[in-house]
């Protein structure tokens, strides 16, 4: 088949709100629930800030607002912004199929452009779980090739589509309208991956390259302009020059047997996914045989193919770095207790005990688990203690994956667990009420008479 990507431009003009099965619309606000709960928790970071500085400075139009500080900006400043905040801690959702953050890439681009279009709860329920099955779509037709090249990064090349997509679908174009809205956001498709090298907060824009770009693309759509034909699977589209094997196939709505939301995952710690299984692995070996960290010799890391290098920064230099760091993360699990914002910090990166843990480990890839985990964020741990012991633990599905799924609730108190600080505990659970009957709210805007706190700093503090 060609013309792929009109066909998804097609399906995305065309999807119904009755066409989306009740359970997808669930994870969709389950989705939104998550993604607000972590741009919440991330809106004192000192990247957020510098960010919101840097963004606000420039002024414009007062058409969207930033979370928490109640600044009014243009749509594509104040979702890049609310972006940044979501994707603060590595804690947004991820996808086994499409990869990247798209919860992070999407919302903060539909709520934006929502607030200033004063679309009601329903539709924009809607136009988020069109544009996360085209986004889906086009994240599965490079994978595994992104991961196995080293990039570009999923967020910054595949993003931007799907944010021009519920963008677009917010704005009321039709087929052809989001076909150059796709055509556009090729423009902005790119992002180097050497964080998961080398570390630097710059990682935590990527999403909101996706959200802001994506604004951008529907919004010259919109205006008139045109993108090429076949910016997804052309001779030099996405698919030629981003993947080893060309897969078109993939960009066919439905093409992987069901909704692309269907495979969303939740994540329990706020790291690289890659590292949750290890992190669930240890956690069952350190309960079941009553080790302590001081039982451990050494734990041998094996991933599949295109994750096992991932995830292996030795020696990080900041937070990022010890997000991407297996040991350094396996060395809270073990020391500290968890894997959550309270364990990651600046202190335990500089902890000499956290540090001697960490020598303690070491990642390998695993070609045998290509083919038993194909589709899976999968680890193989093995740990050698003192004694001469050793135990093994093969975790194909982490907490929080399609297999061991988070439930509403869990979901629920991850949110209060970051939103109750900031926002007060009645306005934490007035907003979660409003998230969770987001279809009947006439005008999204209304959410954000709960997402301002009482007291506003200006932009550029740094409050960590």
């Amino acid at each position: 088949m060609a013309n792929e990507t009109r066909v998804l431009a097609k399906f995305a003009a065309d999807l119904r709100e009755e066409d989306v099965p009740v359970h997808v619309r669930r994870l969709a606000t389950n989705l939104l629930v998550d993604q607000l709960g972590c741009a919440i928790g991330g809106v004192k970071t000192p990247w957020g800030a510098q960010v919101r500085a840097t963004v606000s400075r420039a002024g414009g139009v007062p058409d969207a607002t930033v979370i928490y500080f109640g600044d009014k900006l243009p749509a594509g400043s104040a979702a890049l912004i609310n972006s940044t905040f979501g994707h603060s801690y590595e804690y947004d959702d991820l996808n086994g199929l499409a990869h990247g953050h798209p919860g992070a890439e999407l919302i903060p681009a539909l709520l934006a452009i929502a607030e200033r279009e004063h679309i009601c709860g329903r539709d924009f329920l809607t136009a988020l779980v069109v544009a996360y099955e085209v986004r889906g779509c086009i994240g599965w037709a490079v994978s595994p090739d992104l991961f196995e090249i080293g990039g570009p990064q999923f967020s910054t090349s595949c993003g931007p589509f799907g944010a021009a997509v519920g963008v677009a679908r917010l704005l009321g174009l039709d087929a052809d309208g989001i076909h150059n809205a796709l055509g556009i956001a090729g423009t902005f498709s790119g992002g180097l991956m050497q964080y998961d090298q080398g570390g630097g907060s710059v990682k935590r824009i990527f999403t909101g390259v996706g959200a802001s770009s994506g604004i951008q693309s529907a919004e010259l759509a919109r205006a008139g302009m045109t993108g090429p034909e076949g910016i997804l699977e052309g001779a030099r589209g996405l698919l030629r020059i981003y993947t080893r094997a060309y897969k078109p196939e993939r960009l066919l709505p439905h093409a992987a047997g069901k909704w692309i939301f269907e495979r969303i995952q939740f994540k329990p710690y706020c790291c690289c996914g890659i590292i949750h299984p290890s992190i669930d692995g240890l956690k069952k070996i350190i309960s079941e045989q009553k080790l302590t960290a001081d039982d451990i010799a050494s734990i041998t890391i094996r991933n599949p193919s295109g994750f096992h290098d991932h995830a292996t920064i030795t020696a990080p230099h900041d937070m990022l770095g010890m997000q991407f760091s297996t040991s350094y993360s396996l060395a809270l699990t073990a020391l500290r207790g968890g894997n959550t914002p309270r364990e990651y910090t600046l202190d335990a990166l500089a902890d000499p005990a956290i540090k001697a843990f960490a020598s303690r480990v070491t990642v390998e890839e695993g070609t045998e688990l290509n083919k038993i985990c194909e589709g899976h964020f999968s680890a193989h741990i093995k740990v050698c203690t003192n004694s001469g012991a050793v135990h093994e633990q093969l975790v194909i599905d982490a907490k929080g994956s399609v297999a061991v799924p988070l439930t509403d609730e869990d979901i629920d108190n991850k949110f209060r667990s970051q939103a109750e600080e900031h926002l007060g505990s009645a306005n934490c659970e007035a907003l979660l009420r409003m998230l969770r009957d987001i279809d009947g709210i006439p005008d999204v805007g209304k959410l954000f008479t709960l997402l301002a706190a009482k007291e506003i700093a200006e932009p550029g503090t740094a409050q960590t």
